[in-house]
């Protein structure tokens, strides 16, 4: 009988220490205690039990199973591959950069020239923000090779007191691969993400990016396909450090928006956005849909750079080519906006690309920014089609139905 209880028991704190189940531990308890006579029997099933009570609360790292499981071998072969070919990378991509006393003197100009008092007037505007942009990027540049060199320094520290059999302990030398390790993936990923980063290397990847979201077919289900990819977007330039602003935005009938008007700015943000352009499709089981049908919706994205004022100044356009129309912005804004034609569309005829501008409370203020986001687009399709004249580009309006999505969700 006694027998039976210790092997009840056995088997009643295996299953404390793996799963829990009220239903199985309550029938253990009750056959158990059905076998339970004598006194000496009873006490040995409450020890038993209080001590499989006290090992499931015990923290993990703690438990007596944890001691059986077998102990990750390190492999030091496998990671002196992997400090060698960091480290190359590494190397490598240094000398693609500046040195860093070069460095150091490209920001020191930047920043007296910043440091003139007449440096941020309003119409000094394009190049102080030129400015502040290269003061950030090579800020930037400078403290990731520092990161890089400090990364390095500690994986070879590393590795090479892990190789020395005579001054660690088999559990220091195990610490110290296992750091070795982690700071020789950490200088690869980054090399690797820097060495892709190269790749952007277009005439404009440089500058900041503007989004246009227009939606498409599929009524108030577009609209609200717009404003996920609004948010998508949003989140995105979080993850990526950029800053993004909402600059124009029309609200739908009932949810979403017709369309939104972005503005992401961040190293090479036009580089990393502009393979976003086109027609992205959606498949889903809509919302408002009352049967529950499945319902296939579009949505426009066009991007293109924000180039500054002095590259566009030059550019003439034929009056012959465009079609502007004034129009009323109307929301918020007082009598100004409803009843005063300040918004300005202007749509090139060539391509069909329409820019709509209702920011300032001017016509011709609309009209000339406008015109500067037009010729910046223009640059940036006559540079991807490789033409050497805007008179020949050609229909690249985005298009957002069907057989014309670059992306399907």
């Amino acid at each position: 009988m006694k027998s039976m209880a210790i092997f009840y028991c056995s088997v009643l704190k295996s299953f404390l220490l793996s799963v829990n189940s009220i239903t199985i531990l309550l029938l253990l308890m009750n056959r158990v205690r059905s076998l339970v006579t004598s006194s000496a029997t009873n006490l040995h099933f409450r020890q038993c039990f209080a001590l499989s009570i006290n090992e499931k609360l015990r923290p993990h790292s703690l438990r007596r199973w944890a001691s059986d499981k077998p102990i990750a071998t390190v492999d030091p072969i496998q990671i002196k591959q992997l400090v060698e070919e960091a480290v190359a990378l590494t190397e490598q991509n240094q000398e693609s950069i500046p040195s860093v006393e070069k460095l150091k003197l490209i920001i020191s100009d930047l920043e007296l020239e910043s440091g003139d008092p007449g440096f941020w007037d309003d119409s000094n505007t394009d190049r102080n923000q030129y400015v502040t942009a290269q003061l950030s990027q090579q800020t930037q540049l400078l403290d990731r090779i520092s990161k890089w060199e400090s990364t390095k320094g500690d994986c070879l520290t590393a590795l090479e007191m892990a190789q020395d059999e005579t001054a660690c302990t088999e559990d220091e030398r195990n610490m110290f691969y296992d750091e070795c390790k982690k700071a020789a993936t950490e200088l690869l990923e980054d090399g690797k993400l820097y060495e892709f980063e190269r790749l952007l290397s277009g005439k404009y990847d440089n500058l900041p990016a503007r989004i246009v979201l227009t939606a498409g077919a599929g009524g108030t289900e577009a609209n609200d396909w717009v404003a996920d990819l609004k948010r998508m977007y949003e989140r995105y330039a979080e993850k990526k450090g950029f800053r993004i602003t909402l600059e124009n935005f029309q609200n739908g009938d009932q949810v979403g928006y017709k369309s939104v008007e972005l503005l992401v700015d961040g190293p090479n943000a036009y580089g990393w956005l502009r393979g976003e352009k086109g027609a992205h499709r959606l498949v889903r089981l809509s919302p408002f849909n009352a049967n529950n049908k499945r319902q296939t919706t579009f949505a426009g994205v066009d991007v293109s750079p924000i180039v500054q004022d002095d590259v566009v100044q030059n550019i003439e356009i034929p009056d012959s080519d465009l079609e502007i129309t004034a129009m009323r912005s109307g929301g918020a804004g007082g009598q100004n906006v409803n009843k005063v034609n300040s918004a300005i569309r202007v749509r090139h005829i060539p391509t069909g690309i329409n820019i709509k501008v209702t920011q300032e409370r001017s016509q011709a203020q609309n009209r000339e920014i406008a015109m500067k986001r037009l010729k910046g687009q223009l640059l940036a399709i006559a540079n991807e089609q490789r033409l050497s004249e805007l008179d020949a580009i050609r229909g690249d309006v985005v298009e957002a139905s069907w057989g014309a999505q670059v992306r399907n969700y």
